[in-house]
């Protein structure tokens, strides 16, 4: 049985995508079009991993009170759904994408707030949950934010549990929290040390994690590897928005441009890029091409409003204009 990608999504969220010709404070606009999908880190990349033929699970954390959009999604995209119904709704999220700049401001809501003891038991359901779906040789996806009331610790059980159960991590989370989690699991007197198998910081975050600034590429390479050398991090993509990325592993480092192309929003980017990345490396390429792939995926993303990617020979039309050079 190949290996499958098993996304864990603790705090996922209703995207309501607003699209604008241009965007002033304190102004009124008209919209051009708005549009309503289920969004979440781990569900983007589930949605485009399932459009590149790769089998799927999204789990982790949903609000019961409202998840028709989220089951609408699963049966559309052919994701199996093994997300756990909490009590409550889930986060609506609003995304302001805007023509005359091609890129989307962002206004995120906290998501579901439980107690403690609610908490608790939502945890051994999901751990319940992903005992049945994960086998060895499956890649999971520790994606996005925190729910209110949790913090990294959470994260650590999961990734702890996974990797005990002989799965490849992903660990595709902001920032600060991706630090704290990674000097966790490399840490032995925490318990085995746990190597992840990929993580895609942008260049924002990996500045916040070695607490520098990273001016150009060659700075972001040396802070890749320094960080992967200390946590035992396999491969890494740096992100660079319209400069492209920096790809790492044990045998090297490279830079490589995106390719031009129209920008009709920047929204599901990031996402598409761990997707194509994962779905290369889950076919045993090796860095940089699997990188590559990635970035074709990206690219052909932000071409589009509508959420998933063109055909795919488009895509690899794409990934041939992408030229990794070492660095």
């Amino acid at each position: 049985m190949s290996a499958r990608l098993i996304t864990i999504t603790l705090n996922p969220a209703i995207d309501q995508t607003v699209r604008l010709s241009r965007l002033e404070a304190g102004a009124v606009h008209r919209a051009l079009g708005e549009q309503t999908e289920a969004g979440g880190k781990g569900l983007g990349v589930a949605a485009v991993l399932a459009a590149l033929g790769r089998p799927v699970t999204a789990s982790g954390w949903l609000g019961a009170d409202n998840d028709t959009v989220f089951r609408t999604a699963f049966a559309t995209h052919g994701i199996t759904d093994a997300m756990v119904r909490l009590p409550g709704a889930t986060r609506t999220n609003i995304k302001l994408a805007v023509a005359e700049r091609g890129d989307s401001t962002d206004i995120n809501l906290p998501g579901l707030s439980l107690s403690p003891d609610a908490l608790r038991a939502a945890e051994q359901q999901l751990l319940a949950t992903l005992n049945t779906a994960v086998a060895a040789g499956d890649w999971c996806e520790l994606a996005g934010s925190l729910p209110p009331g949790t913090d990294v610790a959470l994260w650590e059980r999961l990734a702890r549990a996974l990797s005990a159960r002989g799965a490849q991590l992903v660990i595709d989370t902001g920032g600060a929290v991706l630090g704290q989690l990674l000097a966790r699991l490399s840490d032995p007197a925490r318990g085995p040390v746990v190597a992840p198998a990929f993580i895609k910081p942008n260049r924002a975050e990996l500045e916040e994690l070695m607490g520098r600034p990273l001016p150009d590429a060659q700075a972001v390479a040396d802070a890749a590897q320094a960080l992967a050398l200390r946590h035992g991090v396999r491969q890494m993509v740096v992100s660079l928005g319209a400069e492209g990325a920096v790809m790492a592993d044990a045998q090297g480092r490279w830079q490589a441009a995106a390719p031009p192309v129209p920008v009709a929003t920047t929204v599901g980017a990031g996402d598409a890029l761990v997707a194509g990345t994962l779905a290369a490396l889950m076919d045993s390429q090796p860095m940089p091409a699997a990188g590559v792939f990635g970035m074709a995926c990206a690219a052909a993303r932000i071409q589009r409003i509508a959420p998933g990617l063109p055909p795919l020979p488009e895509v690899h039309e794409l990934a041939r204009r992408i030229q990794p050079t070492p660095i």
